[in-house]
């Protein structure tokens, strides 16, 4: 890192008021993206003047980032970090560490190249929960230092060094990163991404049969399967590949990450709700995942912004490790099932929904038929009816997802927490404090005020924004508990507002 003092940042932020920069290769990191491109411009376009003009823009924008990067330095005060650029736009950018969520470190191929570090700041503000209030370059040494020191400001202690790792409560081996990395994936992407799949082999099928060529179309298809299904499996993967999660007083931290290192750490009053998730093929396997709701963890890098407490496990070992890492979040309060009318509602909903499906399948299935039914073979026996019995099949479906979800859905209260449990196909469990919910909304359809029931939808501050967890059709009265709770917890002082970020 290069000072424009004569000190390091290594001892910041207790050397306050002494400005710094970021490490010089901040530069290539902000130019190699452009660079690449004009490259490939320039290989494509070689000819005139056009190489001469790409190159002059890219020694300009190398010029314009070191222009930024020399006239911008950052300051770590007594009471905040200021963030300064002083160019033609400028800049100055106040980060209280009272408002500071997270201080998080990532490292990239080019940050192993020039050891160094991304420290990304993260402040508790929903609006921006998606994208990092500062990122920062600074050597490897000088970001864990950096880090360590504003980790004792934030959560009154230090973190765990790398001369010091803590004992992880449960090893996650590869093969549970590979597991997660293909099952945790939502059973209704995995539906599309297959049937892309299945599209493009029957189509490459028909043409064998026909003769003619299957055109773009398979390979459209195929890619579709990539695009939907393959490529997060894999980006799963090299995301939580060597993971790692612990607790060390309130303090959670993580560590994963194969080509992307990522650290990041968050104290526990942050968590604002805790969901237990299970996809189709995770509950065939007997196992679950645990996510938690944190505002303020960006890492800016496209993946998931929602911490995962645990890869999926055994049920039994994930209910250890939840009782291990987020004992706050434990609910031991007793669920209801949806009362009878629930059920009227969810058939009447099934009914309008399968009689909309018919509609719109109507045309295509006798535009198939007729373009079809001339084929021999197989094809010409079982393409014609292919829509008509698809249709009928998801109909069936329907049905059995809406008595599934009438079987499942379940609600609690307790004295601190809440939980909804929903989902017919990918399961979920979560549980919420009262302290951090922010609006709770309670609706009644037509149908619904019929049957005597309602639904809730209550607000919260999550790591991708604001978030809404619903209910199922429950009795209004249980329902509009959950906000006479809130309310009487705040006018009884139980509520702490220091003990909660919200």
């Amino acid at each position: 890192m290069t000072g424009a003092g004569t000190g390091t940042a290594a001892d910041t932020p207790t050397r306050h008021g002494e400005k710094i920069r970021c490490h010089p290769s901040i530069i290539v990191e902000r130019s190699i993206s452009a660079i690449v491109v004009l490259a490939v411009l320039a290989t494509q376009l070689a000819r005139g003047a056009v190489p001469a003009t790409l190159a002059i823009l890219f020694v300009g924008l190398v010029l314009f980032n070191y222009r930024q990067w020399s006239r911008t330095t950052i300051q770590f005060n007594e009471t905040d970090v200021v963030v300064e650029r002083n160019t033609l736009f400028k800049m100055k950018k106040t980060l209280p560490y009272a408002k500071i969520a997270s201080v998080n470190i990532n490292r990239g191929i080019l940050n192993r190249v020039f050891g160094t570090s991304r420290l990304l700041v993260n402040i508790n503000s929903g609006s921006g929960a998606t994208v990092p209030e500062a990122v920062l370059t600074f050597s490897e040494d000088v970001a864990e230092g950096i880090r360590a020191g504003m980790a004792e400001r934030l959560y009154g202690h230090e973190t765990v060094l790398e001369d010091e790792p803590a004992e992880p409560p449960v090893t996650f081996s590869p093969a549970d990163v590979i597991v997660h990395g293909l099952f945790s994936v939502s059973t209704y992407q995995t539906v599309f991404g297959f049937a892309f799949l299945a599209y493009s082999v029957v189509q490459v099928y028909v043409s064998t049969v026909t003769g003619a060529g299957a055109g773009g179309t398979a390979l459209v298809s195929l890619l579709m399967f990539f695009v939907v299904q393959l490529a997060p499996s894999v980006s799963l993967i090299f995301h939580y590949y060597n993971y790692r999660v612990y607790r060390r007083g309130d303090t959670i931290y993580l560590e994963h990450g194969l080509i992307r290192t990522y650290k990041t750490s968050f104290d526990v009053s942050r968590i604002n709700a805790v969901r237990v998730k299970r996809t189709l093929a995770a509950r065939l396997l007997s196992r679950s995942c645990i996510e938690a709701e944190v505002v303020g963890l960006a890492s800016g890098s496209g993946e998931s912004l929602r911490p995962v407490l645990c890869l999926l496990k055994d049920d039994a070992t994930q209910q250890r490790l939840l009782e291990d890492l987020v004992p706050e979040f434990v609910a031991e309060h007793a669920r209801e099932r949806q009362p009878e009318g629930a059920r009227s509602v969810l058939l009447i909903r099934a009914a309008l929904a399968s009689l909309a499906l018919v509609l719109a399948a109507a045309y295509p299935s006798i535009y198939l038929y007729r373009e079809t039914a001339a084929l021999t073979g197989v094809a010409g026996t079982v393409l014609p009816y292919a829509l008509p019995l698809a249709t009928t099949a998801a109909i069936l479906a329907i049905f059995y997802a809406t008595a599934v979800s009438y079987r499942i859905t379940e609600f609690g209260t307790g004295t601190d927490l809440f939980t909804f449990v929903s989902g017919a196909v990918d399961r979920e469990t979560v549980v919420m404090n009262y302290d951090k919910v922010q609006m709770v909304r309670i609706t009644r359809g037509p149908v619904a005020r019929l049957f005597g029931v309602a639904r809730a939808r209550v607000h919260l501050l999550s790591a991708v924004g604001g978030a809404s967890v619903s209910s199922g059709y429950f009795a209004g009265s249980r329902l509009a508990a959950i906000g006479e709770t809130v309310m009487e917890r705040i006018a009884s002082g139980e509520y702490d507002w220091r003990k909660n970020s919200i």
